[in-house]
């Protein structure tokens, strides 16, 4: 303990997890290292979650459990047990994922010797429902996952790695410098908020990967990146008040990296080249504002036409076909 207070922390946001979460909690409280708190925010489940997460906070001191009345979003429920944290590191963990025992131990050491880094990650196994490792090309994943993100080197060249790399975003996971997460913008009701939260905290200092897997990613079918393939209706997983409201996910985030870029403690020449950067990505995932566009004109305006003018319909079939094709 460090007066009074854990070294680490770890916030484990949950809502309906009944299925896993009792074995990821098992997985942290079986770490070698011990000095840590583990914060659970309940995000007004319906099912038994309140129930298991209650019986370990019984049994183990070091477990805080907090239970909200409505379910606020994803977005709220994680930066809820960032800011009950009080430790120096601080980790989030899914309520369907599982650790290594070694997972504190190995990253705790590299924070404590590289004073510069701010996130320590490692190789992740992804694995199915049962816990096995899943087969090559699962929901277009592969089994084994590592970082390809610069650690090291200059600010615009870790921000560019990470913007421009979309197999995976699983550095989230691993244990930051509570300090510089909290300089960072909390998780935002949007989709892909995570990526930057992430690009945001490079920016203030290195990243670093143990060699080792010893974080297990669980993919099974009512997780939100596959209940929620289209991006509007992943808006609503972050903020239930997003629902009906008429937003686009991609703008969103690349305005929000531009946001970032300028609050970031940087020189004006790095500051330039990764406003740059944000340029290039843009172009790149440009399909995803098609995606966003299409998901609008079926979601928002075509229901108002036929509403306020049936007689267009035709129009719009068409339409609806060019942005489909095209």
């Amino acid at each position: 303990m460090n007066n009074g207070h854990p070294r680490v922390s770890i916030g484990l946001p949950v809502y309906n997890g009944q299925k896993y979460v009792a074995e990821s909690i098992e997985s942290i409280l079986a770490q070698t290292f011990k000095d840590f708190e583990l914060i659970i925010s309940d995000n007004g489940s319906t099912d038994r979650s309140e129930q298991i997460c209650q019986s370990y906070a019984a049994r183990d001191k070091r477990i805080r459990y907090y239970r909200n009345d409505v379910n606020r979003g994803a977005a709220w429920n994680h930066n809820h047990v960032l800011e009950l944290s009080s430790g120096e590191y601080f980790k989030w963990q899914n309520h369907d994922d599982v650790c290594h025992p070694c997972f504190l131990e190995k990253c705790v050491a590299v924070m404590d010797r590289e004073p510069d880094v701010v996130l320590c990650s490692c190789r992740v196994i992804r694995i199915d429902e049962r816990g096995n490792a899943v087969a090559p090309g699962t929901h277009g994943w592969d089994p084994f996952w590592s970082s390809p993100v610069a650690g090291s080197g200059k600010p615009h060249e870790r921000f560019r790695s990470l913007i421009m790399r979309r197999n995976g975003c699983e550095e989230i996971y691993g244990l930051m410098r509570a300090e510089a997460a909290r300089k960072t913008r909390p998780i935002g009701a949007y989709t892909q908020s995570d990526d930057n939260f992430l690009a945001e905290l490079i920016l203030q200092g290195h990243f670093y990967e143990v060699p080792e897997p010893l974080f297990y990613y669980r993919l099974h079918d009512t997780q939100s990146t596959l209940s929620y393939t289209d991006r509007l209706e992943r808006m609503i997983w972050f903020d239930p008040a997003n629902a009906g409201r008429l937003t686009i996910p991609y703008a969103r985030q690349f305005w929000e990296y531009l946001s970032l870029i300028h609050r970031a403690p940087i020189s004006w020449l790095e500051r330039l080249r990764c406003y740059g950067h944000v340029g290039s990505a843009a172009w790149r995932f440009r399909a995803w504002l098609k995606k966003d566009l299409n998901s609008i004109f079926k979601r928002h305006t075509v229901p108002f036409f036929k509403r306020r003018a049936p007689w267009t319909r035709p129009i719009w079939h068409v339409v609806h076909k060019v942005i489909k094709v095209g």
